[in-house]
């Protein structure tokens, strides 16, 4: 369990009505599973603002400082691999020891961690906000708002000489390779944003109607740049400091990305109710960004909705138990913008390594594509919404449709790139989400209340393009790869997008330990064969949601809340890494000793160790196991994410103390989960249960 601290100060200033200020900082330590790891977070914000008669200017300050180091014992997963009779220490003098197993040069990863092994990385990001507010009458403002932030960014990793990473035979055995032991890695990264925008509004009453209206424009910028530089042979184990390393890594050189992206946007909406009781909204956006071919960098953006305040009606206004309901619908287009600067715009770069007639020379690394679009999706919504006693409820049922989709589409090699960005295919969502909050008990000194969710989402390719058949068919090969243990993506008109490809399986037949696939004809077989995949589950579940409770009683107060899903299925890779494809030179599943197939006529279900011989390929041969059905199975899964409790001082004692409020508060989360599939977690990095504590001053 990882263990953490968290103190929080909040101070709030004013000398007058115009003139306010809030601080708030944060400091956040949690120390990880692993001996060495640690997190430290200090975080402030602080909010002033400046009133004078029509005109309000307020400035928001945010600054983040985040600094880690990862353990120097390396990853939980070293250690799960290592046989149990190896030694970590001398039996006799009590030493660490630098070979776990010396007659097979095994390191031992204890010993990594004595020997300066650095691992840290930090950033600092800051934020400011300027607002401006002109209230020109009691129906008309305008807001402007100018922000800009900046975020830089570092990262270290050392690996000395006499790490385990160096300990293979190649190294030992190679004199010049011995002289490249020692490795590091320096990544350094800046990104900076800049944006502004200004909305005018109206508001008027007028008798039982209500009109607003809402005119803006917005402009941005973000610049984000990166470099890394690897380096290696260091002469000794305490030079932590790439300026000491003999050389540039074999065959690498500094390398960088940067991208630039600008955006302007505007915006109009208007609003209109009668009584309260109709309301129609509606709204329009038209953006443009760097990010899409030339063609088409305009986007237009629409919705319109409509409510209906049924409570306000004559015949439920003597029921006086219905505080709301409410039936709203709501339908739009909005665009999308995911990917990187250069995928539509062709770009250059340099060759580095040549160079011809004392010129250097260029080459296009990236093939433009004038006419990507941006990505729209097309939304309905109908809901419902009601206050009825002590329950609230929320419900609605969405149907949604993605055009344009950008996604990699392999082209013809005789363009010089394998890759580019394109618009492809059409896809479906539709589902129903719900919500319910119910207080059940309700009185000065405290309150309990229990909530909850559902949500059910199903999804299909509407259509798909002829390019993104051609994806499919690189994954059918990839699939053929009998170094691949993973099922593939593939993509098929009215499948789901989270479907799972797999090759059917018999399973283990008793004879002779091997796997019995299934053949699209209804044939069986021992040889896997990629043109035999087929859907064999879905990754989405049929439905997820969560729940909880939240109660207080004179001034102490507990919250609670927890995840769940079901109705899905998920592959489990556990099984394949763990128990089929393992290395027996290496510590392994139990499972690999009592549930695998040993003697004829065993009913196992996993196949058997070693190699063996079929009719249809008689030279013996042990494959690794391919993506089949007999590792999929059903998710469901309950968790309990997290748990407050909090003591608030009582008012009197705090006013004594010339204080506005006191609250000290214990926060967990991760506490258990609860699942019907059994997968390693934490292999590479350990998960930890967080155990925060704050307290809460209001001056």
């Amino acid at each position: 369990m990882g263990v953490g601290t968290k103190h929080n100060l909040n101070i709030e200033l004013g000398d007058s009505k115009n003139l306010r200020g809030v601080a708030d900082f944060t400091f956040n330590k949690i120390n990880g599973v692993m001996k060495g790891s640690e997190r430290r977070n200090i975080s402030g914000n602080f909010n002033l603002s400046y009133r004078h008669k029509k005109i309000l200017f307020k400035n928001i300050v945010s600054i983040v400082s985040n600094n880690s180091e990862e353990s120097p014992y390396g990853g939980f997963g070293t250690y799960a691999r290592m046989n149990p009779y190896y030694r970590s220490h001398d039996p006799e003098t009590g030493a660490l020891l630098r070979w776990a197993e010396p007659s097979t040069y095994t390191a031992n990863p204890m010993y990594d961690a004595q020997i300066g092994t650095v691992n840290k990385a930090s950033y600092l990001d800051f934020t400011n906000n300027f607002y401006a507010e002109l209230k020109a009458t009691e129906s008309f403002k305008v807001i402007g708002r100018v922000g800009i932030s900046a975020k830089r960014s570092d990262a270290d990793e050392f690996l000395p000489a006499n790490h385990s990473t160096f300990s293979t035979s190649t190294y030992l055995n190679n004199e010049l390779l011995r002289l490249t032991r020692g490795s590091y890695r320096l990544d350094n990264g800046k990104s900076s944003n800049f944006s502004g925008d200004i909305n005018a509004s109206y508001t008027k009453n007028i008798k039982e109607h209500f009109i607003s209206a809402n005119i803006g424009a917005y402009i941005g910028e973000s610049m984000y740049s990166a470099y890394l530089h690897r380096a290696e042979g260091f002469p000794n184990n305490q030079i932590a400091d790439i300026t000491f390393a003999k050389q540039y890594a074999e065959g690498s050189r500094p390398v960088g990305l940067s991208s630039l992206n600008r955006e302007i946007s505007f915006l109009a909406t208007a609003n209109y109710s009668y009584n309260n009781k109709y309301l129609a909204d509606a709204t329009y956006r038209l953006s443009a960004s760097s990010l899409f071919g030339r063609d088409n960098r305009w986007s237009p953006g629409w919705s319109f909705g409509v409510g209906w305040n049924i409570h306000y009606e004559d015949f439920l206004k003597d029921l006086t138990f219905i505080k709301q309901l409410k039936l709203r619908s709501s339908i739009g287009v909005t665009g999308n913008q995911n990917f990187e600067t250069s995928y539509a715009v062709g770009t250059y770069r340099y060759f580095t390594d040549a160079n011809y007639g004392g010129f250097t020379g260029a080459y296009a690394a990236n093939l433009p594509n004038p006419a990507l679009k941006w990505e729209q999706k097309s939304d309905f919504n109908i809901g419902l919404d009601a206050i009825i006693g002590p329950l609230q409820l929320r419900a609605d049922y969405y149907d949604s449709r993605t055009e344009n989709m950008v996604t990699n589409v392999s082209v013809s090699p005789s363009t010089g790139f394998s890759m580019v960005k394109d618009n492809l295919g059409l896809v479906g969502n539709k589902g129903v989400e719900a919500y319910a909050s119910l207080t059940l008990f309700q009185r000065r000194e405290g309150f309990v209340n229990i909530y909850g969710s559902i949500a059910h989402n199903k999804n299909h390719i509407i259509t798909l393009s002829e390019s993104m058949r051609a994806y499919n068919a690189l994954q059918e090969q990839e699939a053929a790869n009998k170094g691949n243990n993973r099922p593939v993506l593939i993509y098929k008109d009215g499948m789901s997008m989270n479907a799972i490809w797999a090759v059917r399986s018999l399973g283990i037949d008793p004879m002779n330990g091997q796997e019995i696939y299934l053949k699209q004809d209804g044939s069986r077989t021992y040889l896997y064969d990629p043109l035999d995949l087929q859907v064999v589950g879905d990754m989405m579940p049929k439905a997820r949601g969560h729940f909880g409770a939240t109660a207080e009683y004179k001034g102490f107060g507990f919250s609670t809340t927890f995840r769940y899903q079901f109705g899905g299925q998920m592959y489990n890779q556990t099984l394949v890494d763990r128990v089929e494809n393992i290395d027996i030179n290496f510590n392994v599943d139990r499972r690999v000793l009592l549930g695998r197939w040993t003697t004829p006529g065993q009913i196992a279900p996993f196949k058997r160790l070693g190699t063996y011989q079929t009719a249809d390929d008689p030279m013996a041969y042990q494959e690794m196991t391919r993506a089949t059905d007999r590792f999929v199975q059903d998710r469901n899964e309950l968790i309990w994410g997290s748990a407050t409790l909090y003591w608030e001082l009582p008012h009197r004692v705090v006013q004594s103390w010339k204080l506005e409020r006191v609250r000290f508060s214990l926060y967990m989360n991760d506490i258990f989960t609860l699942s019907s599939i059994k997968v390693e977690r934490g292999l590479e990095y350990p998960f930890a249960r967080t155990l925060s504590c704050s307290l809460s001053i209001t001056f």
